[in-house]
């Protein structure tokens, strides 16, 4: 039997990786170790269509290596096998990967569904580990390593709801209905306002009134998402309930609250309103927190910044907001109400990607992750205590052009090519600029881009040639890329 080197006898511990100097017993290496990757976005953002192109390229990884090159243990011929995870229990429900295949390889293609509950994928990936890790794995039967690779989705807007912990049902509703007397938000909300007005907080409970309010509120929500690309909308499990859509204690809605008043009568609408608030942030809000996030040490967040472009002033402005909201979640240093909540436990990485990098050229990728970078104002976030370590780029979990040039006005212009959704052949699309930062108010007279939705490549549904994609690789190595080593 080959004698296993005692650790003290090798050159380099001091360089031996984290993840490994805590482990207890080295054979567990050899077994397998897990990692956790959260993907959230808000909508339209792509998370589905991210988490089936991901585990679709690196079940293709091994035969198409050419796909993941960015992703170093690929890179550097260290993939051994990608695999789905063997059948077992699943606290979770499970990503429909296999079905989304089909659609995107379906004839016509189309782009899959979007998920709206949480949900989980397992990859069991098989590498062959580099340096000490290796020598110290080699006398244990060999030197492959296992990483289990967990992927959960859920959705981004869970995230908004972290700053309600803080509140109390007044204030939130204070707070909201300011913001809703704004703008175009103050068209959209104009029957809202009208049942509240004639429903103060004041009047008797009741049952009926208070679910009429919940349900004007909802459709309000849902209406400013999917017609006008507003992002910032709290609570968010209103338009993402998942499994809660009939709980009760949903059934809230903010109402016209005087300044200087916090706490209401009991049996007056205030009151019910009040507890089902309080109700959600402890059964809803607080649970999420506590029973999944702490899990997650490694997570994307996925901003559709193109979509908000598009969008406008109010969109791009809803976005850039409801981005900030979402950083908070990863920001729980000393004496926050996260590090309650989350006890000893962190993130340890988080990157934020703008997607859909295949609408514009090359050159311009930059810019849009310059953009994200400073509309979450990411240049200035200190990682001291026990924040993330954060990072920003740009990706296309499918790319769905390719690059070209065009003559114009005696110069050659970077366009895309691509097939636009209901089109019988393709064709170049002259994308716009996309500005670095945020826009002043007075740049919105003009739209900065005119991009088409195109549909996805052809793509073959078994994982031997995988899907193209820009910067999917790189993103991964980021995330992970520490635990493959």
């Amino acid at each position: 039997m080959a004698k296993i080197p005692i650790i003290g006898d090798i050159p380099g511990l001091r360089d031996l990786p984290d993840w490994l100097s805590g482990t207890p017993n080295l054979t567990e290496l050899a077994k397998g170790s897990t990692v956790w990757l959260a993907v959230t976005g808000l909508s339209r953002a792509g998370k589905t269509v991210f988490i089936t192109s991901l585990v679709h390229n690196l079940l293709s990884a091994l035969h198409n290596p050419n796909r993941m090159p960015l992703l170093r243990a690929v890179g550097e011929g260290r993939l051994i096998a990608a695999q789905l995870e063997a059948a077992r229990a699943h606290t979770l429900p499970r990503f429909p990967y296999a079905a989304n295949i089909e659609a995107m390889a379906g004839t016509p293609s189309v782009w899959p569904e979007p998920t709206a509950d949480i949900s989980e994928i397992g990859v069991d990936i098989r590498f062959a580990p580099t340096g000490l890790v290796g020598q110290l794995l080699s006398p244990l039967g060999g030197k492959a390593a296992t990483l289990k690779l967990r992927i959960v989705d859920y959705p981004g807007e869970w995230l908004l709801d972290l700053p309600l912990l803080s509140q109390s049902y007044a204030d939130w509703s204070r707070q909201t209905l300011a913001l809703w007397k704004r703008g175009l938000r103050a068209e959209l909300a104009r029957d809202f306002f009208a049942f509240v007005g004639e429903h103060p907080a004041s009047e008797p409970s009741s049952e009926s009134v208070a679910k009429e309010a919940h349900d004007l509120y909802r459709v309000l929500l849902v209406t400013a998402r999917d017609k006008h690309g507003l992002s910032y909308l709290q609570p968010g499990r209103f338009i993402r309930p998942g499994a809660l859509a009939d709980a009760p204690y949903l059934w809230f809605a903010p109402l016209e609250v005087a300044d200087g008043v916090d706490r209401f009568t009991a049996g007056s609408l205030g009151g019910l309103m009040q507890e089902r608030f309080e109700v959600y942030k402890r059964e809803v809000v607080e649970k999420f927190y506590d029973n999944y996030f702490r899990n997650y040490a490694r997570q994307i967040v996925l901003v559709d910044v193109l979509g908000a472009l598009l969008a406008g002033r109010e969109a791009f402005e809803d976005t850039r907001l409801a981005t900030e909201a979402i950083l908070q979640s990863f920001r729980y240093g000393q004496h926050n109400i996260l590090t309650r909540i989350l006890g000893s436990s962190r993130v340890e990485k988080v990157l934020f990607a703008a997607t859909k990098a295949d609408h514009i050229p090359d050159r311009q990728r930059e810019h849009m992750s310059a953009l994200l970078r400073n509309m979450a104002a990411l240049p200035v976030l200190s990682a001291r205590g026990r924040d993330a370590d954060i990072d920003v780029m740009s990706l296309a979990s499918v790319a769905s052009t390719v690059e070209a040039t065009q003559h114009i006005d005696g110069r050659d212009i970077e366009v895309v090519v691509g097939r636009k959704i209901g089109s019988a052949k393709q064709a170049k699309f002259l994308s716009g600029e996309v500005p670095m930062r945020p826009p002043r108010p007075d740049e919105w007279g003009a739209p900065f881009l005119d991009i088409p939705v195109f549909e996805p490549p052809l793509i073959d549904p078994a994982p031997v040639d995988g899907i193209p994609h820009i910067n999917l690789d790189l993103a991964l190595d980021y995330l992970i890329g520490d635990r493959l080593q």
